[in-house]
């Protein structure tokens, strides 16, 4: 099991960031279409949904685990990915009218030794997807 952290911080408030990247059923820009194939429990912030999100050319396929809107959640990577396991925090720190966003999953490369480059592409992954919501301001 290898694991990566980062923290970014973006210009918009938590709520807004919340909308876009906690909640599953919408894409959080342009660019990064999302198709859900089953709704998740609403009392539980969407807990159970599943969907698949594409970026450019990559179609993954998750599992929102928990979520505590608009301050963190969970997901699973079930399908699409170079990994055998990949399980995923993230969390929201709301700072004046910014959003501090911190990122950490811990995941199982599917091809032993390959643990820092399935690292840097998911890391990619979710930093491409941040730079979809800046746009939003």
């Amino acid at each position: 099991m290898v694991s990566y952290t980062f923290t970014r911080t973006v210009q918009l408030p938590v709520d807004k960031v919340w909308s876009l990247i906690g909640d599953f059923t919408k894409s959080p820009g342009p660019g990064i279409t999302v198709e859900v194939e089953k709704e998740g429990d609403p009392k539980a912030g969407g807990a159970g949904t599943i969907r698949t999100i594409t970026i450019g050319k990559v179609r993954v396929r998750e599992l929102l685990e928990t979520a505590n809107p608009p301050h963190s959640f969970t997901y699973r990577i079930l399908s699409g990915a170079p990994m055998k396991e990949y399980l995923g925090n993230v969390r929201f720190e709301p700072k004046e009218n910014s959003t501090i966003i911190h990122w950490h999953a811990d995941l199982k490369p599917k091809i032993p030794f390959t643990g820092r480059i399935c690292c840097k592409a998911a890391k990619d992954a979710a930093n491409r997807l941040i730079d979809q919501v800046e746009t939003h301001k």
